[in-house]
């Protein structure tokens, strides 16, 4: 019978997951720990004190450093990235602590150079042996020669069975197979997927790939490692539902790709559709504990507090969702008729009021004015909170809205740090808020994050753009062009990898080039054709840039227009005052993209004017000045 653990190595796995869970919260604190331990902190300190010879302090930095010390052995990412991923403020303290710790810094670990740990274990201090004099033995050459190749062989078959398989536990859910015989389940199937991506989520140490980016396997005959290849993963999760009718059968199987495909979990749910929530959260437990991974007391919490639906409602609901997913503006309509349904019948659901949230402060736009738009949305996603303050959906929505409506970035920093305390695999949260980011010139947390949106979401050609913008804004241009080009590859057309492309070319003074990607721009709107003149202008065809800004001037005297790219559009043509003018215009109304004129190259020639500074002290941004000292 294997031997217990005692009650001290029970409270120190406890600490460590603790610690584990809270790792990249920079703000993680040892009042936290103590509160997630159920101590005082001078209780903490004595009992680590007792059994490991470490205060608290010390031993979260301990965790933390040597956390980092594999990542970067397993090159998942920059030391800076890392820094931040294991909850360091700043990458220069994360170096100096590396190096006080391992006697190397991180970028050393990066390039291979070995490093002789001085803490061999956590919470355990080195023996001390003593030993006699060493004895010499001759050994037989052949055997010698032996013992060498099977070293060497052994080191070769560690290399390839391990080279592929990602560092960190990670993650995808493909496509849920519809085995009801109802084609027309569709969309319930589809809301399975969506609700084990969900649940999963929300596991601090797992990384979850979207949904969006596991559609393309949906009838794949790819083998499984070459898709938990290209998503970087190593577990995939296939299911199957049976049935889907007053009752709900639901079949998983958890796979470990690496070093080879091995069937870890093969489990079949049954219950009646309104314990429908209690299914997914059973999935989930079985999936996290047959990879190893220990769920936190919130997420324990969180996932015992399953309840009862109504299934009507929560069908409307999943038909709202399969709608809004679609992304155009028939099926945009049709879902929120359908999540305005599940609120009708069921006002305390939310689910719908979370989905009419991010529906409305993703693509209202299109379908509201702005202001009917931000008002339905705030209101949803503030009803939704209310109702369950864990749903990440409601905090995405707010965060969205506060940065690009309201411009009230306090709020907006709130809203996206609880969405990605509630789901750290949320890609959209991340996304955007590195564009949070961008506003205060915070590059690294700026591509932290839309890293790690691209991570969540890899098939998506507009994270892999963004991206590539910002790189290009940090003056990466190597890096700006691999994830511009991975963009297109996705999609042939994806504007901001054109853009981004162009402005690189004209970085490098290759001016035709240039035009061949401006050409490749939209046509259809005054934004692009805003970009395009820039391009124009610098490539030296000033002409047909004030041929856009003169049809857009002529436009303007019967409909209306975005003075902030009628603004912008006059900065570079060399028309100052009217560009003051019209993005003071713009400022009135809080329109998109002013907030971020410090990022578009297009008003590069007017910010050395004093009235510049005076529009981001209008928006509560940085000057100028701060923004250029905080990048140096």
């Amino acid at each position: 019978m294997e031997k217990p653990q005692s009650m001290g190595d029970q409270f120190l796995s406890t600490i460590n997951q603790i610690i584990e869970d809270n790792l990249d919260n920079e703000n993680f604190s040892v009042e936290d720990l103590a509160k997630n331990a159920g101590l005082s902190r001078s209780m903490l300190h004595r009992k680590l004190i007792r059994l490991i010879g470490k205060s608290a302090t010390d031993y979260i930095a301990e965790i933390r450093i040597i956390r980092a010390k594999e990542l970067l052995e397993n090159d998942v990412a920059t030391a800076s990235e890392i820094a931040y991923r294991v909850g360091f403020k700043s990458p220069s303290y994360f170096n100096k602590v590396f190096k006080k710790y391992f006697n190397v810094s991180p970028g050393d670990v990066r390039k291979g150079v070995v490093v002789e740990m001085e803490r061999l274990f956590i919470g355990q201090k080195r023996e001390k042996h003593v030993y006699s004099s060493p004895k010499f033995y001759k050994l037989n050459p052949k055997f010698l020669i032996i013992l060498v190749a099977i070293v060497v062989a052994g080191i070769v078959v560690y290399f390839f069975l391990t080279r592929y398989r990602p560092a960190e536990k990670s993650i995808a859910v493909l496509p849920i197979q519809n085995l009801t015989g109802q084609p027309d389940n569709s969309y319930f199937v589809d809301g399975m997927q969506d609700a084990l991506i969900g649940e999963l989520g929300q596991i601090g140490s797992l990384r979850v790939i979207s949904r969006t980016s596991t559609l393309r396997y949906r009838d794949s005959d790819m083998l499984l490692k070459d898709i938990a290849h290209e998503l970087g993963v190593n577990n995939i999760v296939e299911g199957s539902v049976y049935c889907a009718g007053d009752s709900i059968c639901f079949s998983i199987q958890l796979i470990d790709v690496f070093p080879k495909e091995r069937h870890i979990l093969a489990n079949e749910y049954y219950d009646e559709m309104q314990n429908i929530l209690a299914v997914h959260t059973s999935a989930v437990k079985d999936i996290a504990q047959k990879i190893n991974i220990k769920l936190s007391k919130n997420i324990e919490q969180h996932l015992a507090e399953s309840r009862t639906v109504d299934p009507e409602t929560y069908k409307a609901y999943l038909r709202g969702m399969y709608y809004l997913n679609q992304g155009t503006k028939e099926a945009f309509e049709k879902g929120i008729n359908y999540l305005q349904e599940a609120i009708d019948r069921d006002p305390g659901d939310p689910f719908a009021y979370a989905a009419l949230a991010l529906g409305y402060a993703t693509m209202g736009h299109g379908q509201l004015t702005p202001k009917a738009a931000f008002l339905c949305a705030t209101s949803a996603a503030n009803k939704a909170i209310k109702l369950d303050p864990n749903i990440d959906e409601a905090y995405t929505a707010l965060a969205m809205l506060y940065l690009y409506d309201a411009w009230d970035w306090p709020l907006a920093k709130e809203a996206f740090e609880n969405a990605i305390a509630r789901n750290p695999s949320n890609a959209i949260a991340h996304a955007h808020f590195a564009w949070y980011h961008i506003l205060f010139n915070d590059m690294e947390k700026s591509i932290y994050h839309a890293k790690q949106a691209v991570l969540i979401e890899p098939f998506l050609p507009s994270y892999n753009a963004w991206l590539s913008l910002l790189c290009y804004h940090n003056k990466d241009y190597a890096e700006a062009e691999y994830w511009a080009k991975k963009a297109l590859a996705l999609y042939e057309n994806a504007a901001y990898g054109n853009i981004t492309l162009g402005w690189i070319c004209l970085h490098k003074k290759q001016y035709q080039q240039a035009i061949e990607y401006c050409e490749k721009l939209p046509d259809y709107d005054y934004y692009w054709k805003m970009m395009r003149g820039y391009i124009y202008v610098k490539a030296g065809q000033r002409e047909k840039a004030l041929d856009y800004y003169n049809e857009m001037v002529e436009y303007s005297k019967n409909h209306w227009v975005n003075k902030g790219e009628m603004g912008m559009m006059a900065a570079y043509l060399g028309f100052t005052d009217k560009a003051f003018e019209m993005l003071n215009d713009a400022l009135e109304q809080k329109l998109y993209p002013l907030i971020f004129i410090n990022f578009y190259p297009t008003t590069e020639d007017i910010r050395n004017d004093p009235r510049y500074d005076e529009l981001l002290q209008k928006m509560n941004l940085p000057p100028r000045k701060a923004l250029l000292t905080s990048s140096q």
